[in-house]
């Protein structure tokens, strides 16, 4: 499968446009965070569906630009209205441009390979409005893993943090072991952004996957991470799950019908 950027990047455009067209309607609250929910839900659903059908026409390019475009509006307006109250207008435009900016870029296939680039995304994951729901709960979950080994002293099996491990490259640590990661029905892994949780039973520590979950997070934010969670595991389509399909790409020494955002 061969990535179309240029269709990828005017479903962003627009996607950037309705949400401009959002923000200065109705501003940040409640009934916008609905609007946005549904929105990010009803395109991912397109999206998915349009990539199951793997049409000449890219709809799945397009779906994947405006999911992209969506995360990258609003991305940016919010961190212009938090840099703006500390530090004011100018510190505010220049925040959410260059916040923006770096979300924009991941709907350029040549730009979303890049190594490097990479890199820098992961990184600054952190810095990413719309990804810090699922970046906070990330790290919530890593604490709650080593207070259960501290509280037991490491004598628990079930409880027990058995390895550490990063994939530097995307700054996304690995935890093995410990209450959350164990209780993966699944004895694998799974990923909170920055952070991952792999099993004590798992067979190794699906770092490439892990990781390309959180470039996934950085594109195209909490909301979509979250209703890719969902198509994995609730409707039980795990690999072939849209989500999990572009995460996939990440890890190079696979084959199979991925969608090669990020390689």
């Amino acid at each position: 499968m061969q990535l179309k950027t240029g269709i990828a990047i005017i479903g962003a455009v627009i996607a950037v446009g309705g949400v401009a067209g959002l923000y200065f309607g109705l501003g940040i609250g409640w009934i916008s965070l609905a609007i946005i929910v549904g929105a990010t839900l009803l395109s991912y659903i397109l999206a998915a569906l349009g990539a199951a059908a793997a049409s000449a026409l890219g709809f799945e390019e397009f779906m994947r630009g405006w999911l992209v475009g969506l995360n990258t509006g609003l991305n940016g307006f919010l961190a212009f209205a938090l840099i703006q109250i500390l530090g004011g207008t100018a510190a505010g435009i220049a925040a959410g441009v260059a916040v923006g900016l770096l979300n924009l870029l991941t709907a350029i296939g040549p730009v979303s390979q890049s190594e490097v680039f990479q890199g820098f995304l992961g990184w600054l994951t952190w810095v990413m409005p719309m990804s810090w729901l699922v970046v906070g709960l990330g790290l919530l979950f890593y604490v709650i893993c080593f207070l259960g080994h501290a509280f037991t002293l490491g004598q628990v099996n079930y409880l027990k943090v058995k390895a550490l491990a990063a994939d530097w490259k995307t700054g996304t640590f690995f935890i093995k072991g410990g209450l959350i990661s164990n209780m993966n029905p699944l004895d694998t892994a799974f990923n909170m952004g920055n952070f991952s949780f792999v099993d004590e039973k798992s067979g190794g520590w699906h770092k490439e996957h892990e990781a390309g979950h959180t470039l996934n997070l950085a594109a195209f934010g909490s909301v979509f991470h979250l209703i890719g969670a969902l198509d994995e595991n609730l409707l039980r389509r795990m690999g072939r799950a849209y989500s999990e399909r572009i995460a996939e790409s990440n890890d190079s020494g696979t084959s199979g019908d991925n969608i090669p955002m990020w390689s």
